[in-house]
């Protein structure tokens, strides 16, 4: 599989890593088991599905979502579900089919009402299919080389049509403007995510909960809160100050995705407005080249008409002309 090969290449990223996740079969016999995303895209689950546990802010918890981060990173990999010549992720079609016969079919979890989990899942795929896309330009695609070289090189499991296409796409002067713009914001942001592999609703939840016994399911579905699965002396004190500054940091980071998106749209206004000058400059030139023609026309017609000579003072204007005398 292309997902396959192309998370080997990932820096950093553990692609034998296994993840303690619990299993669910059809008679609701739910069992412990060590599972790495390679063992789950196999489909090797013989109708079992793999739990998903979510905090009260629907956000995936536990070992599951590591499990579930790393699928979704692979499906969206797989230009064979989603092909690489799209210029966004909304304009990719097929997204429900693989979240219907890939995602529902390998995780148990409740559908929340708001279709926010769905959401969210596609939002997390499309990224993944965003900076994959970037990573096979930057390692398969070299601007020394000819068109038809870089056409050669193009990755396994990837149309040699829609590399073609991909190529275009990237070295359009808005894509590249756009591209620029981007490197240029990542640069200004402040904070980082520093915790590795492991998500923020991870984290906490590791951090108020003790690890599961070996046998024990703490529920099924939405994760019920720490209060309602410890008695209130056995449960950590939430500390005021950290919540504070988390919320003021999702504020921040709120913030400067709107004016990322804002300062993007002034790219693609600032590109339009080029290409709208160019073509006027093109039509102008086309409009005095058909003046020019028609001239000639009428000049022909008249030495004519003239048996082949013009009156001295009209021939004197025409030689004057640029380029054009009476003949």
């Amino acid at each position: 599989m292309f997902a396959a090969s192309d998370a080997k290449k990932r820096k950093g990223r553990k692609t034998t890593e296994f993840w303690g996740v619990d299993l669910i079969d059809s008679d609701g016999i739910v069992k412990q088991a060590k599972m790495s995303v390679r063992e789950a895209m196999k489909r090797s689950l013989n109708g079992s599905k793999i739990i998903l546990r979510f905090n009260e802010e629907l956000q995936v918890v536990r070992d599951g979502a590591g499990l579930l981060s790393g699928i979704l990173g692979a499906l969206s990999s797989d230009y064979s579900k989603f092909p690489i010549c799209e210029k966004n992720w909304g304009k990719v079609r097929g997204k429900d089919r693989v979240y219907d016969d890939c995602i529902e079919e390998m995780f148990h979890f409740q559908e929340d009402s708001g279709g926010r989990i769905k959401q969210t899942f596609l939002q997390q795929m499309g990224r993944s299919w965003k900076d994959t896309r970037g990573r096979l330009y930057d390692s398969h695609y070299k601007p020394t080389r000819t068109l038809e070289k870089n056409l050669d090189n193009c990755p396994a499991g990837i149309p040699r049509e829609h590399w073609w296409w991909f190529i275009d796409y990237r070295n359009d002067p808005a894509t590249k403007a756009k591209c620029k713009q981007n490197a240029l914001n990542r640069k200004k942001q402040l904070y980082t995510h520093t915790g590795g592999s492991k998500s923020l609703a991870r984290a906490r939840e590791e951090e108020a909960l003790s690890k599961e016994r070996l046998g024990r399911v703490r529920g099924m579905g939405f994760e019920p809160t720490p209060s309602q699965l410890f008695r209130p002396s056995s449960q950590p004190p939430v500390d005021k100050a950290q919540t504070e500054e988390a919320q003021r940091m999702l504020f921040k980071l709120q913030v400067e995705v709107t004016v990322e998106k804002l300062r993007r749209k002034t790219v693609e206004d600032e590109v339009a407005a080029e290409k709208l000058k160019r073509k006027a400059m093109e039509d102008e030139i086309v409009a005095e080249e058909t003046k020019r023609q028609a001239l000639e026309s009428v000049l022909s017609y008249v030495v004519q008409q003239q048996g082949g000579e013009l009156p001295p003072d009209i021939a004197a204007q025409i030689n004057s002309l640029d380029g054009h005398g009476g003949k």
